[in-house]
C-alpha cells in the first residue's frame, strides 16, 4: 500500500522538475487547522486545480481534500515547475482560506513517482483517506475526492458504486 514518506526539510529545498512525471503532493494548513473540506473552500480548491490543468501545466490524476490537508496526484506536462504550480494554487486560494481563518503552511510535501510505482496504490490511498480518518462511513461517498479523466475510466469500475469495498479498509 502506498504511504508517503515525510522527508527532511533539506531534501525539499532541492526539488527537481521532471516533465511528464507524476507527483504525489500534500499541502497542509498552518498549525493543521481544519476547514479545507467545507463547502466554501473545497470547491475553490477544485476550481484552481482544474484551472492549472486547463493552463497546460499539469494533468490531474486524483485529489482528495481533507480537513487540514490536500492530497494531489498530478502529472506535470508543462514548463511550469511543480513548486510554481503549488505556489499558484496557494496564492489563488488564499482568499478563500483567509475568509475562514485558515492559511497554508509555507512548504509542501512532494513525492515523484518512478516508472514502477503503482498508480492504483496512490489512487486507493487518496480514496481511502477520508474513510480511514472516520470522516465518512464506508456506505457514503466523500464529496471532495476527484479523479482525472484517464484515471476515472479504469479506477471508478474498481469501486463499489463510488465507495470502497470493505476489504480495502483492512
Amino acid at each position: 500500500m502506498f504511504r508517503p514518506n515525510h522527508g527532511d526539510e533539506a531534501l525539499r529545498r532541492h526539488r527537481a522538475h521532471v516533465a511528464n512525471t507524476s507527483y504525489f503532493l500534500t499541502l497542509c494548513t498552518a498549525d493543521r487547522r481544519t476547514g479545507l473540506h467545507t463547502p466554501h473552500i473545497a470547491p475553490a480548491l477544485h476550481n484552481e486545480i482544474t484551472a492549472i490543468e486547463s493552463s497546460g501545466h499539469w494533468q490531474l490524476r486524483g485529489a482528495v481534500v481533507m480537513p487540514d490537508h490536500l492530497h494531489l496526484f498530478v502529472r506535470v506536462i508543462g514548463l511550469l515547475e511543480i513548486s510554481r504550480c503549488v505556489a499558484r494554487l496557494k496564492s489563488k486560494t488564499k482568499h478563500s482560506l483567509n475568509a475562514n481563518d485558515l492559511r497554508w503552511q509555507g512548504n509542501f510535501y512532494e513525492h515523484r513517482l518512478r516508472a514502477d510505482d503503482s498508480v492504483e496504490s496512490v489512487l486507493r490511498y487518496l480514496h481511502l483517506n477520508p474513510y480511514r480518518e472516520n470522516l465518512v462511513l464506508i456506505t457514503e461517498t466523500w464529496p471532495w475526492f476527484w479523479l482525472g479523466k484517464e484515471e476515472a475510466d479504469w479506477f471508478v469500475p474498481l469501486l463499489d458504486d463510488s465507495k470502497p469495498f470493505p476489504e480495502w479498509m483492512q
